[in-house]
């Protein structure tokens, strides 16, 4: 049961932490670009998920001759990687765009 959610966890660490990272960029409190940390979370929404897969077939039973479920990790933390980080990285930069011009205006 643990592991099952060792691996969630890993399926969702990506778009989770870009959506964290762009919102601390947002507010300055690090010094990394919007581009930066998508590109970063997108690398690590591809490993994460294959490890998560790879994690689940190492811990199952040795009479256990198919791993199709297993490699669904994979699928579904790419698969939400590939729709999220996008979604997000877009509302950020519309956001931040928005903040700038407010500010130059001002």
């Amino acid at each position: 049961m643990l592991l099952m959610l060792l691996e969630f966890i890993l399926m969702i660490a990506a778009p989770v932490a870009h959506i964290v990272l762009c919102s601390m960029s947002y507010s300055s409190r690090i010094n990394l670009s919007i581009i930066v940390i998508t590109m970063l979370c997108l690398v690590a929404g591809i490993i994460l998920p294959v490890l998560a897969s790879y994690i689940d077939i190492l811990n199952l039973p040795s009479d256990v001759k198919c791993a199709t479920g297993s490699a669904g990790f994979a699928v579904l933390g790419t698969a939400a990687t590939a729709v999220l980080i996008p979604i997000s990285a877009l509302l950020f930069y519309i956001i931040a765009y928005f903040r700038r011009k407010k500010l130059n205006a001002a």
